[in-house]
């Protein structure tokens, strides 16, 4: 999958959510509202009426109270009167019960209304007031029983009603959670998915290239992938990155030889005489040290004879045998040993002074005397070697090509004088030879 595809893929999911979110979102508002309107068009007037009949039904209540206590034809008729006009009131906004209890309530205060008058009318003639007294009691009873009956159903239908409101109510906000906690969660678990798959598809294959761009100026091997990614445009970088590795290091592997080839000698391992000039000059030009530099100019006695005698393998043997001595020279401070040409090698150091050069010379002759060279036959070839000294403190009392030719001239002095030993080119100046002739 290439990022542009990925990118639609992304961008239709999104549309898509979107779309479906507002649909929903738009489903469940209307679903709101028509609720609502029916609270506002049908619950609220119900409530409101039942508020209403409570009222007149407190008052009703009230009234038979006031026609009972009563003991005023007048006022008896007054209070009887305002009992049948709120009873004729009900029929337009309650239901049957409350119809038919308030016309029973009416029919009874009629009869306490009458019980009452023919009790007055018994007074005036002498007669028993019990029996009156007594209808009007329990007509006053069984109305504000009635009465009592309505106020329950209307309590009951209040209830009603307003669990039916506060049930919705708790639907809707039921409802409007859900859809939140979708409209947030949805997304949120996208984010998430999404932040997955881009570390594992995105990151990863990025941060595997940039190791492997930092192995490649480390080491130079880079690893392969474990996994090939996902996506196109990634998966093409990071191979990209890896061929880069591969050539980098075959060409940090050519350079290397090339450099071998340009800085050591083929044959014995040692520096050629390129890099011997280069540290030759360097030491030279180097003043922060104590002393100076010392050059011992080293060449092999006979061996042009050697070569003849016993084969130039032999002679490579031999060879190869002073530079591995040169290479353990630890006695001596910052030493390079260096094949000069043919039998001719060097060895460059920082030194104290001509004379701790010389007998450092001197050493290396002992040294080179004690090689034992295996030939044929189980035989062995001892070697000597006639080494020129030049020692000077810094590049101002000489140059590069003097301090060799100095070298040359005391090695010449070391070979004219009976070989296997070392001269110190100022022994020439003074007409001595410095260092004794060692035993052959």
């Amino acid at each position: 999958m290439s990022l542009k595809s990925a990118g639609r893929f992304l961008l239709i999911i999104a549309v898509t959510y979107t779309c479906v979110a507002a649909g929903f979102t738009a489903i469940e508002l209307s679903k709101i509202e028509r609720e609502a309107q029916f609270t506002r068009e049908t619950q609220i007037p119900l409530i409101l009426s039942q508020t209403r009949n409570a009222v007149k039904t407190e008052r009703l209540a009230s009234l038979i109270r006031a026609l009972y206590l009563a003991r005023d034809r007048r006022l008896e008729r007054q209070v009887q009167l305002q009992i049948q006009a709120l009873a004729q009131g009900f029929p337009f906004e309650a239901g049957a019960n409350l119809v038919s209890g308030s016309k029973r309530v009416a029919v009874l205060a009629k009869e306490i209304a009458a019980a009452r008058q023919q009790a007055r009318d018994a007074t005036k003639a002498n007669v028993a007031l019990f029996t009156y007294e007594e209808r009007a009691t329990t007509a006053y009873g069984e109305a504000i029983k009635i009465i009592d009956e309505m106020a329950k159903e209307l309590s009951s239908d209040a209830a009603l009603v307003a669990d039916n409101i506060t049930e919705e109510i708790q639907a809707r906000a039921a409802r409007i959670r859900y859809t939140l906690l979708l409209t947030v969660l949805v997304p949120g678990a996208f984010c998430v998915i999404l932040l997955l798959l881009a570390r594992r598809h995105l990151a990863k294959p990025i941060m595997d290239a940039i190791a492997n761009l930092e192995r490649i100026n480390g080491s130079g091997n880079t690893l392969p992938a474990g996994s090939k990614p996902v996506i196109t445009e990634i998966a093409l970088i990071g191979d990209a990155v890896h061929a880069y590795g591969v050539t980098a290091s075959e060409l940090r592997r050519k350079n290397a030889v090339l450099q071998a080839l340009a800085e050591e000698d083929p044959l014995t391992g040692l520096a050629n005489r390129r890099t011997f000039e280069t540290f030759l000059k360097s030491s030279l030009l180097d003043d922060s040290k104590p002393g100076g530099t010392a050059l011992l100019l080293i060449d092999l006695d006979h061996f042009k004879s050697i070569n003849d005698r016993h084969g130039h393998q032999v002679g490579d043997l031999c060879l190869q045998s002073l530079a591995l001595m040169l290479t353990s020279l630890e006695h001596l401070s910052n030493p390079l040993a260096a094949r000069y040409g043919g039998e001719e090698f060097v060895v460059v150091y920082d030194a104290d002074s001509e004379e701790q050069a010389l007998l450092d010379a001197e050493f290396l002759c002992r040294r080179i005397a004690a090689l034992r060279v295996p030939i044929a036959d189980g035989h062995f070839l001892t070697l000597t070697a006639s080494i020129g000294v030049a020692f000077t403190m810094s590049s101002k009392d000489c140059q590069l090509s003097e301090a060799i030719s100095r070298a040359d001239k005391a090695l010449y002095l070391a070979k004219s004088s009976g070989r296997n030993r070392a001269v110190c080119d100022k022994a020439i100046a003074r007409g001595e030879i410095a260092g004794e002739k060692t035993t052959d």
